[in-house]
């Protein structure tokens, strides 16, 4: 049981640095830096181009989202709060369907 929580673990974590590896700004050599009257810059304070983040900049590699790098922005704590909710539901849910089947296996014998 060990074995494959440590195995799981690790494979949540190599895809956690995957995923923030790729993530990352593909170009960094188009940013311009702000304030620049010719592009919209990034508004977003949180932003990795935004501008209390040291890099102020826009980045047109992000269009979709207002030209700002979100990869740096913490998960909302709604979006936290409804993972790990359903996280907790699901895991109740698995406990509870194997101990009625656990029980209905016992009336059987």
């Amino acid at each position: 049981m060990t074995m494959k929580l440590s195995k799981l673990l690790l494979t949540a974590c190599v895809l956690c640095f995957t995923s923030i590896g790729l993530s990352q700004d593909p170009d960094p050599s188009n940013n311009q830096p702000c304030p620049n009257e010719l592009f919209p810059c990034c508004q977003t304070w949180n932003a990795c181009n935004g501008p209390y983040y040291g890099s102020w900049s826009y980045d047109p590699d992000f269009p979709d989202d207002g030209f700002c790098d979100l990869s740096c922005t913490p998960i909302d704590s709604g979006v936290l709060f409804l993972l790990l909710g359903g996280a907790a539901f699901g895991g109740v849910m698995i406990s509870r369907n194997r101990r009625r089947e656990l029980y209905l296996e016992s009336e059987r014998v």
